[in-house]
């Protein structure tokens, strides 16, 4: 099999690819060994018929798929072996076939290269520490989350009680659009919260006041950006009844409820704990936002050229990440377009920005991943998947067979990440 490079540069090779007719015969021939199996032909038990006799019936080109992939894959594979310098971006070249036929083929072949990295100084540099605080006003915040998380509903006895914020308000309601219900628009015994914001416009504000037995219309407007497209924009009436109120009795932090919450001794045990864990959480995002400071930096001093194909396909795996978070809401990324007054062209291109960075970031740390010779060991490839297994509470081999290929190499990068992070923290400075 021939090649010629007819044009080289920094973005790419292409070449003429020549496949000759002896070559081709050949893989002709074990392209009919491994598919005759799949045809019938009257007169032969099946995988016996003659490679002539079947080409003759399906036609000379009937193998000609299954060795072109083969040859064209053994030669790329093999080319890329003889020229280490040769870095594709691209798993797979892109080709174009001048010619096929009986007597061999011929292709264009375009191999998209690796963008170019220029690094700038990456060693030796200052950076300043990012350092998060936790004050006991934090401390006391995350308590206060807990005490509510532990609230619970009771029923109010006052029967001269009316609606404030905070309150829960069991109803029954029923909605109309021009006199029509409408999908959703009526539920009975449901508990809403006074001031969630869990209804749409001022419904909720329009219930302050209201006692135990009380009934009202309550005149609210669907936002133009609404979910549901037949409401959105719309007038609708609630006809409410107020059924119960509830109020929550949210705990003290005493020696009880700090038993009640796990192994704590008193509630004091408790406080440290909670501190403990707020300077731990404190501790890993100054020290992440740090070394982001640093590879910044690093990034910052660094020279390459992002073909746009590299920026869309990063842009691809921000929207569907998008997308999947939104999924999990209950919207799709359309809807949120429409609750954010946007389109989805527009968020993409927005973070159009956010996909450059990352794909310069990338870049410049594989870049200094590779001149540093920055190598991972099967041993430290299996020491992780040992963690990992425990941490799932599964042995080693168990974990290894549900392991995806996917899920493997993103171990495998994670690993050597932080060793790339290891290694620039101790050739760098990080000053107070």
């Amino acid at each position: 099999m021939e090649n010629k490079v007819v044009n080289k540069d920094e973005e790419k090779i292409v070449l003429n690819v020549e496949m000759k007719a002896d070559e081709w015969e050949k893989s002709l021939q074990e392209a009919y060994e491994k598919l005759k199996g799949k045809y019938n032909i009257e007169g032969f038990r099946k995988g016996k018929a003659p490679r002539k006799v079947i080409e003759n019936f399906y036609g000379e080109n009937v193998f000609y798929e299954e060795a072109f992939n083969k040859t064209i894959t053994d030669f790329y594979i093999n080319y890329l072996q003889e020229n280490k310098d040769v870095k594709p971006l691209k798993n797979y070249p892109e080709f174009t076939i001048d010619e096929i036929g009986k007597d061999g083929y011929k292709v264009t072949m375009t191999i998209t290269l690796t963008p170019k990295v220029t690094l700038g100084e990456y060693k030796g540099l200052e950076v300043k520490k990012v350092v998060h605080a936790v004050s006991e006003k934090d401390v006391d915040h995350e308590i206060e989350h807990m005490l509510a998380s532990q609230a619970k509903q009771v029923d109010c006895e006052d029967a001269d009680k009316v609606l404030e914020n905070g309150d829960i308000a069991v109803i029954d309601f029923d909605g109309t659009i021009d006199g029509e219900r409408f999908d959703g628009g009526m539920a009975e015994d449901y508990p809403l919260e006074i001031g969630s914001h869990s209804f749409i416009d001022n419904f909720e504000e329009q219930m302050l006041g209201m006692k135990k037995g009380d009934t009202k219309d309550i005149k609210v407007t669907f936002p133009k950006n609404y979910g549901a497209k037949n409401l959105a924009g719309k007038d609708a009436v609630f006809y409410v009844t107020v059924k119960e109120i509830k109020q929550k009795q949210i705990p003290e932090l005493t020696d009880e409820f700090a038993k009640s919450m796990g192994e704590f001794e008193d509630a004091k045990a408790l406080r440290a704990f909670i501190k403990s864990a707020l300077e731990k959480q404190a501790q890993t995002r100054s020290q992440h936002e740090t070394e982001n400071a640093l590879v910044d930096k690093i990034v910052a001093n660094s020279q390459v050229k992002i073909p746009d194909e590299m920026v869309e396909a990063q842009l691809d795996a921000i929207m569907h990440d998008l997308s999947y978070r939104l999924m999990y809401q209950g919207i799709t990324l359309e809807q949120y377009a429409d609750m954010m007054q946007t389109t989805v062209d527009k968020i993409r291109q927005e973070k159009k920005a956010d996909a450059e960075n990352a794909v310069r970031t990338r870049l410049v740390l594989e870049e200094i991943i590779e001149k540093e010779d920055l190598k991972i060991s099967q041993e430290e490839i299996d020491a992780k998947i040992q963690e990992l297994a425990l941490n799932a509470h599964k042995n080693v081999d168990e974990f290894k067979k549900s392991l995806p290929n996917q899920q493997l190499d993103y171990i495998i990068n994670d690993i050597i990440v932080n060793k790339l992070y290891d290694f620039l923290a101790k050739e760098n400075k990080f000053v107070d």
